[in-house]
């Protein structure tokens, strides 16, 4: 990796002209290539490539919800029906 002279910033390959030359995204400054390799390498690990998730039965019933929070809910999609109606909007398909 190599730095611009003038600030100090990263340089990046750009082709012109047929040839690759060294470029300031900052400043504008430009730099002959010279290196015969220039890349950029990161390896990831198995464990960041594939994640699986398992949900289990007993996570399942645990999180469904409790009668209040049922009853909460539909308050508020009664409310946002009367609301919807008082402004002249259409109810969406599947309320009533």
């Amino acid at each position: 990796m190599e730095f611009c002279d003038r600030c100090g910033s990263m340089l990046v390959p750009e082709k012109r002209n047929g040839e690759i030359v060294l470029v300031c995204r900052n400043c504008g400054f430009v730099k002959k290539y010279t290196s015969q390799s220039y890349k950029v390498k990161q390896d990831i690990g198995e464990e960041k490539r594939r994640k699986i998730t398992v949900v289990s039965e007993s996570e399942v019933k645990s999180t469904r919800r409790s009668e209040e929070e049922l009853e909460l809910m539909e308050d508020y999609h009664k409310a946002t029906l009367e609301l919807m109606e008082e402004e002249g909007e259409e109810k969406p398909e599947g309320f009533e």
